[in-house]
């Protein structure tokens, strides 16, 4: 099934992409970088799935056309965008993966009683006001790691 783009019903941009079937479709502003899905149909009142978020994204979560919409979070084997309060105001950062020094291992052991190699370093983010910024900058480091191959 091909991706359909239209109107933003939030930002009104021309970068909504939707993908999927009416019973599990997505639907993704590039500009804006608010999404929603069939599990966030209806109100903030009765979604469970809207339940379930962190106080500052339901803080940020928008109602409009019978559906909730909260702001993306990308993580990519390099780092991650995701928003971030700056001073009660919405913007994006973006948080690089580093590499987690052999005598800080033991800070980082996951489930499986190993210790993780990598971590996002939220120290080191780098604010952009849009999240549309944020995506030019992931989209300049892709470009960057294919021509290194």
């Amino acid at each position: 099934m091909k991706d359909i783009v239209s109107n933003c019903l939030l930002c009104e941009e021309h970068s909504l992409h939707v993908m999927g079937k009416e019973e599990a479709q997505i639907m993704q502003c590039i500009s804006c970088g608010y999404v929603t899905s069939t599990k966030y149909i209806g109100p903030k009142e009765t979604n469970e799935e809207y339940k379930k978020l962190q106080e500052e994204m339901k803080n940020w979560a928008v109602e409009k056309n019978d559906r909730i919409w909260i702001p993306t979070v990308i993580t990519l084997p390099f780092g991650m965008l995701y928003p971030i309060d700056e001073n009660s105001e919405m913007k994006w950062a973006f948080a690089p993966m580093v590499e987690i020094p052999e005598e800080e291992k033991e800070n980082y052991k996951n489930k499986k009683g190993s210790y993780y190699e990598k971590r996002i370093d939220t120290d080191k983010a780098t604010i952009y006001n849009t999240f549309l910024d944020g995506m030019v900058f992931i989209n300049k480091q892709l470009k960057i790691r294919i021509q290194e191959g």
